[in-house]
């Protein structure tokens, strides 16, 4: 698409816009839509209007004439005069092309504190991969869903493009998966330059190591996805399969390593690799590796005493015995509904500590009452059954019948001493009865738990709080289930399925540094309610004739909001989006 221009050497024709070479038009159609995009710029409503091919054509071409003008027009390093008046028409006024730039503009200049860009660029990203990838990884962030939706968003909602100035709209969504393959093939040396930027930027030193497990379900069978496979879902979709992500966080929350595993993998199977991927062994003083009881098992806790870490976890095993050293005492300041003391346990350089939680007794209590009510329901249905016409007696059949039920609620069904009684032949059962072993039903959920360490001169309060920072991991599970749209995976592919939790992880170390600074200012907000507030930042183009007949087009960015501003200011970020831009066409 050209324009005639005079010149010196007389009229010439310059290139405005480069239409491709797989515009499906013929020579008549180009002319219309040559005329259609004049129109869309001069504010002319068609007396007869276009087909639809030609106005889909000529709205997005004219978008991006309007982009390349407005960044010739105007020099973004200069505001607009401050006497630059112009004669509008009020009625002619319209507001255009609405693009959302609050969150973006947050998001990209942590990626820029911790030089993202740059890294990728070391690693061989070219300039336009590098912004698809940080349009994957905010996207992520600000609009969690498929790599589908997050292209849409970029092309149509979002206006990360015009503060990376790349124009999205010429990509393809094949674009995106392919970024995702190259951001995962260099995970390790990306994971390894966030992990230092985080601690330079912060002046942090890692004392602790949390680590632990979560899974995901996936839509579809997955076929083409070696990790998959049917286990414990953590959100009991037993019907899917699942893939399981490890994840070492430390104790200011941010992700160190993380890694992506089979999803009936077992859980003390990890430990060894997770650990060996932070490259501790060599450090002369190696961090405190905490663990909750799914994967502290003996061979574990063997591994990492041979390895001089020390730790703390929740025990697995019998405690050596229930003798306590001194009083239980208070180690929850803030409630008061946990009290622990440690307990005799030997001479060896292992420590347990014996704690009781008046909140856990509580859903331990509520838990056992659903469970038995459950368990009870069904022995008596089975038991009512015998004394219908039609209903199975044979007596080998009702052992199986009590045997599965067992199975079914073996949370609680260790309790109970069933009795199937029998004909005198032996052949039908006549009835079930059953009894509940009370010492055993007491031990069963309740509200008390073993902690163990190595750790020495520790208090019990100070050990206590030392475990529960194990809820930062957890924590962050939830929140990228939740709120980075983790959960569920419509990927088929094993590779797609890794790119797509990793861009994940990617979000999540962005957000992060947010929330770590936002606190640090006094801002306890959740993301989620950042996000919202940032949502009504927009970059939105005005339009309007003026007096000498002509169109001004006018692109700006909204006001901060006072709530806005106090975010910024937390975070040392200017509220000003991109200068204002304008032309006349």
């Amino acid at each position: 698409m050209v324009e005639s221009v005079r010149t010196e050497r007389g009229p010439r024709q310059r290139i405005m816009l480069n239409l491709g070479a797989n515009l499906d038009l013929d020579d008549q159609e180009r002319k219309e839509l040559a005329n259609r995009i004049e129109e869309i710029l001069s504010g002319i409503i068609p007396f007869i209007p276009p087909s639809e091919k030609i106005e889909s054509y000529a709205q997005k071409l004219a978008s991006e004439l309007r982009d390349q003008l407005l960044a010739k027009t105007s020099k973004a390093s200069e505001p607009l005069k401050t006497q630059d008046l112009q004669t509008i028409d009020l009625e002619t006024v319209e507001q255009i092309e609405p693009r959302t730039v609050g969150n973006e503009h947050l998001l990209l200049h942590v990626a820029n504190e911790l030089e993202l860009a740059k890294t990728l660029k070391r690693l061989g990203f070219s300039e336009k991969q590098t912004s698809l990838a940080l349009g994957s990884i905010i996207g992520r962030a600000v609009f969690p869903a498929s790599e589908r939706a997050t292209h849409k968003w970029l092309q149509e909602r979002s206006g990360l493009g015009e503060l990376l100035d790349c124009n999205f709209g010429s990509s393809h969504l094949d674009h995106l998966y392919q970024i995702s393959d190259l951001l995962l093939e260099h995970k390790k040396e990306i994971e390894e330059h966030l992990e230092k930027s985080e601690q330079k930027l912060y002046g942090l030193q890692s004392t602790l190591v949390l680590y632990d497990l979560t899974n995901t379900y996936m839509e579809g069978k997955s076929k083409g996805n070696a990790k998959t496979a049917h286990g414990v879902s953590k959100e009991k979709r037993f019907d899917c399969p699942l893939v399981t992500l490890g994840l070492v966080i430390n104790e200011h929350g941010f992700a160190s390593r993380s890694s992506f595993l089979s999803g009936n993998i077992g859980e003390p199977t990890t430990l060894k690799q997770a650990i060996e991927q932070l490259g501790l062994d060599d450090s002369f003083i190696k961090p405190t590796v905490i663990l909750d009881a799914g994967i502290a098992s003996e061979d574990n806790l063997k591994w990492l005493r041979e390895n001089h870490y020390t730790y703390i976890v929740s025990a697995r095993q019998k405690a050596p015995s229930m003798e306590l050293v001194g009083e239980l005492i208070s180690v929850d300041a803030e409630t008061s509904e946990v009290k622990a003391a440690y307990i005799k346990s030997g001479e060896g350089e292992e420590k347990w500590l014996y704690c009781e939680s008046e909140a856990k007794a509580a859903v331990a209590s509520a838990m056992k009452m659903r469970f038995q009510k459950r368990f009870e329901e069904d022995l008596k249905k089975l038991a009512e059954g015998l004394l219908k016409p039609l209903g199975r007696k044979q007596y080998d059949k009702v052992l199986l019948r009590v045997g599965r039920l067992k199975e079914k609620h073996k949370a609680i069904s260790g309790c109970y001493e069933i009795v199937v009684s029998r004909s005198e032949d032996g052949k039908i059962a006549t009835g079930v009865t059953w009894t509940i072993a009370e010492e055993k039903m007491e031990q069963k959920l309740t509200g008390h738990y073993f902690l163990r360490t190595n750790l020495q001169g520790k208090t019990s309060q100070e050990l206590w709080h030392l475990y529960g920072s194990l809820r930062t991991v957890e924590d962050a599970f939830r929140f990228m289930k939740s709120s980075l749209g983790m959960r569920p995976l419509y990927h088929q592919k094993e590779q797609r399925v890794d790119g797509h939790l990793w861009i994940t992880i990617l979000a999540y170390h962005l957000i992060q540094n947010i929330m770590y600074r936002l606190r640090q200012a006094g801002i306890v907000e959740r993301w989620e309610t950042i996000r919202n507030l940032l949502s009504t930042r927009i970059r939105i183009t005005t339009q309007a004739q003026t007096a000498e007949g002509k169109v001004l087009h006018h692109r700006s960015t909204t006001k901060a909001e006072e709530q806005q501003t106090k975010i910024y200011r937390a975070l040392g970020l200017s509220p000003q989006i991109l200068k204002a831009k304008k032309m006349f066409f």
